[in-house]
């Protein structure tokens, strides 16, 4: 018989600090998969649990992101199952079509939340701080316009071109990334 391979405390500790970093991802990808945010939650920490019994099983070194998220598609499918009985709910191949799609959305997540940080850094400090207050604090328009001493109008007008610049710059530079992974891949294939 043989024997059941364990984890040792500093795999466990890299495994554990492995999960935590893509919590965000991961429920952002069920979120892409369930349309309830509360379900969405249940599953992750659903997810969670399973990802935590099998984590003698996963080889450090290769991807986690991969390996959690096919973790988390078949909880999707056991809370589909549980609640196919209350309502109606999306096809297999539909959601398989919503994984794959959300898989490669994922993949990038890190590029594009760098880009965002990139582009936020390049903002004048008024801008930052008016984005923080509208989007972070969730203050309504009409205050800040009172904080700054504009209009409410004016307001949405600077936070709409704003977001738009935000936007083309992180489009930008995800488009800089793109090109350079290309480019890498072409060398290697030389």
């Amino acid at each position: 018989m043989k024997p059941e391979p364990t984890c040792n405390p500093e795999t466990l500790m890299d495994f554990t600090e492995l999960m935590v970093s893509h919590q965000t991802r991961l429920l952002a990808y069920i979120r892409s998969l369930v349309s309830n945010p509360d379900v969405a939650k249940d599953v992750l920490q659903q997810t969670n649990l399973v990802l935590l019994k099998k984590a003698k099983d996963f080889q450090l070194g290769t991807s986690f992101s991969a390996w959690a998220r096919r973790v988390a598609y078949f909880e999707v499918l056991t809370q589909r199952r549980t609640m196919g009985r209350e309502r109606i709910l999306f096809d297999a191949d539909l959601l398989e079509k919503m994984a794959t799609t959300a898989e490669l959305r994922s993949d990038h997540f890190e590029d594009r939340r760098e880009a965002l940080r990139e582009c936020m850094r390049l903002l004048p400090d008024k801008l930052k701080s008016m984005l923080a207050e509208r989007y972070v604090d969730q203050k309504g328009v009409g205050r800040i316009a009172k904080e700054v001493g504009i209009t409410a109008n004016a307001v949405s007008q600077q936070l709409f071109r704003t977001k738009t610049n935000l936007m083309k710059c992180v489009s930008r530079r995800l488009q800089l990334v793109m090109q350079q992974e290309k480019g890498e891949g072409a060398g290697k294939n030389l």
